[in-house]
């Protein structure tokens, strides 16, 4: 996890970085890919505020806490970040990989055949999640980040490559 800290109003303590990160560092476990937090820390008067970004599997989540203590806005900043990481988490399992029907036809003498597939509008994150769990050598979706049909395609030594299908 990469952490990047600003601190506004308040001198710079490597004391509340460190827990700051020491803190932050269990949400890694909820992410597939690299993450970035960006945390500042700012006082107003008698508040404290502790800010945190954290951007992960194309997700970006903002939590912004204040108490009159850093250490417990940083406590609470993690609470709601670590709710909004497994909502999230829920919400990405509910994601069902697309049905293949059974019914497939010969549709010429060559032996060649036709197989219907439910295509899912999915984001280029969610497909390759969805892809890497199963075993299929080809997957199809609607990719909304692109907004057209794409093909994720894996080779025989496990490499997987993302496929856009021309208009």
């Amino acid at each position: 996890m990469e952490f990047h800290f600003t601190f506004k109003g308040m001198d710079s303590s490597p004391a509340i970085a460190e827990y700051a990160e020491k803190k932050l560092t269990k949400l890694e476990k909820y992410f597939y890919g690299p993450v970035h937090a960006q945390v500042v820390f700012k006082r107003e008067k008698f508040r404290e505020i502790c800010e945190v970004i954290l951007t992960g599997d194309g997700e970006r989540l903002v939590v912004k806490e204040e108490t009159e203590d850093i250490y417990s806005s940083i406590d609470f900043a993690y609470e709601s970040l670590e709710k909004q990481v497994k909502r999230l988490k829920e919400k990405k399992k509910e994601i069902r990989p697309p049905r293949v029907t059974t019914e497939t036809r010969p549709i010429s003498p060559q032996g060649y055949t036709i197989q219907e597939v439910e295509v899912s509008p999915l984001s280029t994150e969610e497909a390759f999640q969805i892809f890497r769990k199963s075993n299929d050598t080809i997957f199809l979706f609607y990719n909304t980040d692109y907004d057209r049909v794409c093909c994720l395609y894996r080779s025989g030594d496990k490499e997987i490559m993302f496929v856009p299908v021309l208009a």
